[in-house]
Parts: C-alpha cells; structure tokens; sequence
C-alpha cells in the first residue's frame, strides 16, 4: 500500500509540474537566450591522417558518404521501410498497407519567417522568425511533424506533453522521430572531412557545412523546446543532440565555422535539449531501459560539450554516475543485456560505449574536478539524491585517470562476445526479441558498406560488426573501421593503452547425469504430450563444436563448422516488462551448411498496425513448444507489455545439446534439443499432460529491419518429420 500510495503522489506531482511547464510555455518563450558560448570541440583526432586512414581500410566507405551525403543535401531520406522520400511540406505519401493520410498544405518560405505564422505558438514566434531569419535564402524546409511513409503530421504548436500516438490506423510516430535523431549530420561533417582532403567526387566543404549550419537551424526555428512532436520522446531529444553536436564537431575538424549567430543559437539549443532531458528523465524504479540509457548519455554528451559552470558541472557529474550504474543494472557481468533482444543489445551497446569512450576523453582534464565534488541532483526524476565523489581510475592502463572503471571495460569485452555468439554464418545476427532498426550514430557504418548502401538489405539491420568494430576501438585494439576510429579518437585513446580481452568462455549448464534424466522424464510422456522434429543432414555436425551462453540474456549457441543453433531462454527482459520480448521462450534458429532450417521473422512494426505487431511476436511465429494454438502470455496487455508470461529455465545446456523449460502452456513444457552426428533432434513434452501440437511456426516474411519486408517467407520447409 506504502508502495501504491507513493506511486500515486509521484504521479500527481509530476502532472502539477507538467501543468506549470504547460501554461507558462503559453505565456513566455521557451528558447534560452542565445550568448555567445564557446563549446568544447572533441574531434581533433579527425585530422589528415586519420581521414587518409579510413580511406585506406575502406575505400567503399568513402564513396558511401559522398553518395549518402548527396541524398541529404537534396533532403532525401529512406528510414523505417519509408522508401526515399524527399521530405518537405505538403507532399503526398506512399501509405502504410493501405492507410494513408492526405496532404498537409504546401509552404511558401519568405525570408523574414512570416511563412511561421500560425505554425508556431505566440509566445515562441518571434524568436523562431528571428532563427529562420539566418538561414540561407535557397533552403527549402523539412517537414519535422511528418511520418513521410503515412502522411500523418503532428502540429508544431502541440506542447510534447499533450502529443497522441497511434490513434489512428497506419500512424507511426517513429518515422518523424527518426529523421530528427538528425543521424544524417555527422555523414554530411565526413563528406566535408573527405572533401577537404581531396577525396574525388565529392563537392566543396562549405557546400556540406552550409547543409548542416540550415538543418540545424532550421529544426530549431520549427520545433521551438517542448513543443511538437520531436520534444515528446526523451530518447531520441538525447540521441539528437549528441548526433548535432558530433556533425559541428566534425565540421569545425574540417575547418569550417559557423558564424557568430548561429554558433551562439546552437550552444542555447544545446543547453534547452540538456534541461528537457534533465526534466523529463525516462526514469522508473525497475523498469528502465535503452530510453533511460539515451537520455543520460545524450545529457553526457551536452555537459561534455557545454563550457564549465555550475550547471553543466552537475549535469556531468549526474551523467557519469548514472551511465556507470546503468552498466551495471541493465548489462549482466558476462556482457549480456537485459531487454532480450540482440538488436536492443546493440543499440543499447552503443549508447554504453559511446558514453565510456566519452568520459575517457575527459580523463585527465580539468573536467573531472567536476567529479571530485558532493552534489545534490534536484530534478523529478530519479528522486532527489546526493551525488557522491566519483572514484579515479587508469584509463585503459595510461597515467591518465577518469571516472570509468575496469569492469566496465570487462562489460564491453562482453557485449562484443555476445554480438559475436549471436552472429550467423551469414554475418547477420539472429533476431530474438524486438529490432527497431534502432542506432546511436550511423557514420555510414560497416554495416552500410556491406548493404551497398541499401537500407533494405538484410545486413543494413542485422549485421552488427560495427558494435564489435565499436568495442575494439574503445578497448585498445587497432583501428580498423569508422565506428573503431571514431571511439578510439574520442577516448584519446593511446596506443599502449589496451584493455585485455579474455577469449570467449565455453559455457556449460548441468551434466551427463542431468541429461540422462531428462530424457528419461521425456520418455515418460504419453504421445498427445510429446512431439518430435528432426533436422537431418550429413555426418559430422558435432566436429569443433562450441557452447556459449549468456544466461541473464536468455541466449545460448551452439557453433560448429557446419552448425548454427541459437536458443532463447531466460527471464522476461526489461526486469520482467517484457516491453521488447516476444512470446519465444525455448525458440530456435538453426542454419545447417549455410541453409536456414529455422529463422526467426523479425519484428516488422509497433504501433501503426497492433494486429502486425502481434503477429510477429506471437508464439506462433517462432519455432516454440506448442499446445493447440494457445499463446503463452497475454498479448491484450498492450504492445509492450508481457509481464504475465513465463520466464524460460535452462535445465542443461552443453556438447550434447540443450533441455530448458517453461510454464506458460498451464503447466511445465519442456523442449530438449539433441546434437547428433547427422541431425538436430527437437523434442517438446509435458510431464503435466498439455497437448503438444506440431511447433512449426505459421510462415511470415522475413522483416530484416522495422517496416521492411522481405520476399523470403521464413521457416519453409521446417523440418524432416
């Protein structure tokens, strides 16, 4: 009762405060006011070598930022299954499976900013004319409020906190959220970086910093702080900032400088994106996730930016802590993450070693006298609290010292073993849980490369050799990527300064003895409770086999040269909300000799098609034990909520194969799979006497990525039963 009564005061307090934001937001602007601050430049690593370097180790990198970039200078952008899509005011767009919204009305920009008038609230006008006012007269508005798949568009003049999702069929607000993440910049800032060098192809430096000074100028001149759609999500205002502030970064490496008034806007944008984010914390007692991790990174990234004062010294030191403590809440020892899905492990891998890369830049600096003081943190979310002194430690075995510590390191060296487990033979990672196609930065990354440049490739989502690329840079190892030059430079990172990295664990659960009896309680089983499948192939499946697993993540593999199998089986992710889990306790993925036998379909959607969404994360959609077409949690909760199913408990798990169980079917299921010479062997039975159906999933295209379809119909056939 205590607990429901704080919950509920908690929640009264923080509408009374949303009220009081509300109404004054009506009566006076809520743009800082724009001096002239100096912010801390970081990318001085991005000099002529290192652009030399990059160039040399991936020449198709290269020549994807020219192309990518010539996209976003023409405003054209292809994000979420979109299709390309010149995004401005008033177009008319594809739809989403038959749902589609009309054109919003056409915009005649004037210099002046009178083409705002009625776009923006009274109190913000004038300020938002004024920043319209700098930006070069050709630019042509982006229309920030777009879903530019739907047509859907959101009013500029709605405070975020009165903003709707998904009230209306096809209406999907990731798409405009995605597109003001504004991954695009930092592309441009390499085009002006590769520009300045030589590069062929590409156009003048100034052309590329012109682009991101009117981008930028532009999204804040029409998405005055609070209002809109683009302020209503923490995360992406988090993920945001830190992708402007690197792309200026880039652009002042390659010697272009705004001039003095927008150098002067962008540091007041910098400072209200810190304040929202310090506001609006998506912080929960237990059930906090890759938002959260966003939110305190993105404030990161603004503190490490801004120069010293008092608040941008709290904001560090609040950021610092709470990344180290996320660490440790929301990633296991062996590296594993708690949401239950290997694609939200990697963008939640991301946030987290760009975040730690980040403070070991500022080791040794007089920023981490930032870190030496007791502090009060103050905002409604976390709780009031103290703010502790930080420890030292050795950066990565240099003299430098930073707030980072050693076993943070170790959990990274652990993300990179678990993207590295859940990779198939084809490159492309096995999709348990949700993928929202969700990334940090972007940078044109490996995974880019690899797609040609297609977004609907299947490696633009599911090849995560960029994170392990990530993970190397900041642990020490030479740099052989964008993503790992990025973070070494970030880090200032040395070249003797390498953390070791212990070579992957063999892990095993349970013994012959377990084994034996498990089989022996499976023959026990009367046939309507037992169901046998077999995936044949020739002798010789078991040579050079290996078993990792990462039990807090509910994943487990076994690899050999001519096998892939990788098991799902764990806790509901999340610390039980199951927000990103799919109902595929005991699933499977097998890839036989590089053929698929069983593939795991994706995830497709969220909130514009709750039928879809729910298609893809059923039972039926996964290779699971299987009781007459029942679900084994209660998809009625809502679209990211399975709090009532069953965890998952492996029982053994080892060179023989895997047995685990759970109880979401009224009773314990259990699914053993044995490794024979010439087959895989999957057995589902019920000592309590559920009926066990045939678990060959219903067949659904292959999504390699959110809103995108494949032709391929997963698991078909499935098996030699």
């Amino acid at each position: 009762m205590n607990e429901l009564a704080s919950r509920i005061v908690g929640r009264l307090l923080r509408e009374k405060r949303a009220l009081v934001e509300r109404l004054s937001a009506a009566m006076r602007s809520t743009f800082p006011e724009a001096v002239a601050e100096r912010l801390d430049w970081r990318c001085t690593f991005m000099d002529a070598a290192c652009v030399a370097h990059i160039g040399i180790h991936s020449p198709a990198h290269v020549e994807l930022v020219r192309s990518q970039a010539e996209d976003h200078l023409a405003h054209r952008f292809d994000l979420l299954g979109s299709g390309p899509v010149v995004v401005a005011h008033g177009i008319a767009c594809a739809g989403l499976e038959g749902c589609r919204f009309p054109p919003a009305e056409k915009v005649q920009p004037d210099a002046q900013g009178r083409w705002l008038e009625g776009r923006i609230n009274r109190a913000n006008l004038a300020e938002s004319r004024r920043i319209w006012s700098l930006i070069d007269p050709h630019h042509r508005p982006i229309d920030w409020q777009l879903d530019f798949r739907s047509g859907f568009r959101w009013s500029e003049r709605t405070w975020s906190g009165d903003i709707r999702f998904a009230r209306h069929p096809g209406q999907d607000v990731k798409l405009p959220w995605e597109l003001a993440r504004m991954q695009h910049l930092p592309v441009l800032a390499l085009a002006a970086n590769y520009s300045r060098e030589g590069a062929p192809g590409f156009q003048p430096g100034q052309v590329y910093g012109d682009e991101i000074r009117n981008q930028i100028l532009d999204f804040i001149a029409t998405n005055p702080p609070g209002f809109g759609v683009n302020w209503s999500c923490p995360m992406d205002v988090g993920i945001r900032i830190a992708n402007i502030l690197l792309a200026c970064d880039l652009l002042h490496a390659a010697g272009h400088a705004f001039d003095e008034p927008s150098r002067a806007i962008l540091a007041a944008s910098t400072r209200s994106h810190a304040r929202h984010l310090a506001r609006n914390l998506e912080w929960a007692p237990r059930f906090r996730g890759n938002h959260y991790l966003a939110n305190v990174v993105g404030l990161l990234f603004c503190a490490a930016y801004l120069p010293r004062d008092d608040e941008s010294d709290l904001w560090l030191h609040f950021a610092a802590a709470e990344l180290i403590s996320e660490a440790a809440y929301q990633f296991d020892d062996d590296g594993g993450n708690f949401e239950g899905s290997t694609c939200y492990h990697r963008l939640s891998g991301e946030l987290l070693v760009w975040g730690l890369a980040l403070l070991d830049g500022l080791s040794g600096t007089d920023r981490c006298q930032a870190f030496a003081a007791t502090r009060s943190w103050r905002g409604p979310r976390p709780p009031a609290r103290r703010l502790a002194p930080i420890s030292m430690h050795a950066a990565g075995g240099s003299p430098r010292t930073g707030p980072v510590p050693p076993w943070c390191r170790d959990r990274v060296a652990g993300i990179a073993r678990l993207t590295r487990s859940a990779t198939r033979p084809d490159g492309c990672v096995t999709q348990f849980g949700d993928n929202d196609s969700g990334r940090f930065f972007s940078l044109a990354g490996i995974e880019q490369v690899r797609s040609a440049g297609d977004p609907a490739s299947v490696c633009w989502s599911l090849d995560h050799a960029g994170l392990l690329n990530l993970c190397a840079g900041f642990l020490g190892a030479p740099p052989t990527s964008v993503e790992g030059e990025f973070v070494a430079g970030l880090s200032r990172r040395q070249p003797a300064e390498v953390h070791a990295i212990e070579p992957d664990p063999t892990f095993t659960r349970g013994g012959d003895t377990v084994w034996t009896a498990l089989q022996t309680l499976a023959g026990t089983c009367t046939d309507a409770s037992r169901h046998r499948c077999e995936f044949v192939a020739s002798c010789g499946l078991r040579e050079g086999l290996g078993t990792t697993g990462f039990p807090g993540a509910g994943f487990y593999f076994l690899r050999s040269a001519r096998l892939y199998l990788a098991i799902r089986c764990g806790p509901i992710g999340l610390a039980g909300l199951g927000s990103h889990d799919h109902c595929d306790q005991l699933a499977i993925e097998l890839v036989i000799d590089g053929i698929d036998r069983i593939r795991d379909p994706g995830s497709y959607l969220y909130t514009p098609l709750p039928l879809r969404r729910n298609d893809y994360r059923s039972a039926m959609a996964h290779h699971v034990p299987r009781s007459s077409g029942c679900e084994p949690a209660n998809l009625t909760l809502g679209l990211f909520d399975l709090r009532d199913a069953s965890p998952g408990e492996c029982l053994y798990f080892g060179p023989r194969g895997f047995v685990g169980r759970h109880a979401g079917l009224g009773g314990w299921v259990y699914r053993s799979i044995a490794l024979e010479a010439d087959r895989v062997v999957v057995i589902d039975f019920s000592p309590d006497g559920a009926a066990l159906a045939d678990p060959t999933p219903r067949p659904l295209p292959l999504s390699q990525g959110y809103g995108r379809l494949s032709a391929d119909l997963c698991n078909v056939p499935p098996c030699d039963c």
